[in-house]
């Protein structure tokens, strides 16, 4: 075997049974342990020898080569295990900070906070590009990021207005539309139902970003081999791409978190009771397919006088 590890457990496996005797293992010169470390002197001595084909050969040089190219072996296996570890402390050392902060969410009662100070890093981000508007480039970066954020909260008229406003009042304004969408949802829940609301949309934010996360790194693992070309190291190369892609997932897991709580609209279903009374107000109209028609089979696609509709579409609705 390519490990003499591997052969000491062969050895363990045949000699379980607790009986007396000896291994021997047979190696051909042309097996690739032998063919790849073996020395070429070795063979051309060999061939000297005149040795017919098939023949063993017991000699200590033999051994000797054989327990090198194993030992080469091994070691090539060893740092590629080493290497593949260093790969794995990057993601691991995320997936802690992400899973503390998961375990954290879950824990904590004061679910607004989270909210509260995202919304607060995201308007000061804002504020930054927009006093950075030297160019074109960043006033349609400023625009997009602000409208991705404010989404349907706001129409094109008000949006504008939102430009326009300065520092304080623009970071006052985009505050009051929270605060304003937080409130409707108290309102019309309450106060509990709310943060469970908050709570259940970071964690899923949290979920759907890590998966994500997790592919990128992925991909971008079995790419970064490719810098060695370029005389870089891969894993320091490996680790600055994930840190940037990190960093870019804690941003996107803000703005999203953000996004949603500032255009989620909470729509109560009606209930039965007052659908009801309205079937029954049409019912007693005299021009009702149930009055005109009583005790008929009725078609589902005839046509109501009382609503002008389908009788499927009002008293026959299921």
């Amino acid at each position: 075997m390519e490990s003499r590890r591997v052969d000491n457990q062969a050895r363990g496996r045949s000699g379980r049974q607790g009986d007396e005797g000896s291994s021997i293992f047979y190696v051909s010169l042309e097996d690739d342990l032998m063919r790849i470390f073996g020395s070429e002197s070795m063979n051309n001595i060999l061939q000297k020898l005149g040795l017919k084909d098939g023949e063993s050969i017991d000699h200590p040089w033999i051994n000797k080569a054989l327990e090198r190219a194993q030992q080469k072996v091994e070691a090539r296996n060893f740092d590629i295990r080493k290497n593949l570890l260093k790969f794995d402390d990057v993601l691991n050392d995320q997936r802690h900070v992400i899973f503390s902060q998961r375990n954290n969410v879950m824990n904590n009662e004061k679910v607004f906070d989270y909210s509260d100070e995202f919304l607060s890093e995201i308007t000061n981000h804002l504020i930054s590009l927009k006093t950075q508007k030297i160019s074109k480039t960043k006033n349609n970066e400023f625009n997009n990021q602000l409208k991705i954020l404010v989404g349907k909260s706001v129409d094109d008229d008000e949006f504008k207005n939102l430009v326009n406003l300065n520092d304080k009042e623009f970071k006052e304004k985009i505050g009051s539309k929270f605060i304003e969408a937080r409130n409707e949802r108290i309102n019309m829940l309450n106060e509990e139902k709310a943060k469970e609301i908050e709570k259940r949309i970071l964690l899923q934010c949290i979920d759907l970003n890590w998966k994500s996360h997790i592919q990128y790194l992925e991909q971008l693992r079995q790419v970064i081999g490719l810098r060695s070309y370029g005389q870089r190291d891969p894993l320091v190369e490996y680790k600055k791409e994930a840190f940037y892609l990190f960093e870019n997932l804690l941003n996107k897991l803000k703005i999203d978190f953000v996004t949603i709580l500032m255009n989620l609209k909470i729509v109560q279903e009606p209930s039965e009771n007052t659908i009801k009374p309205i079937k029954k107000q049409i019912s007693n109209d005299p021009k009702c397919l149930l009055i005109q028609k009583k005790d008929q089979k009725l078609s589902r696609n005839e046509k109501c006088e009382a609503t002008g509709k389908k009788f499927k579409n009002c008293c026959g609705a299921l």
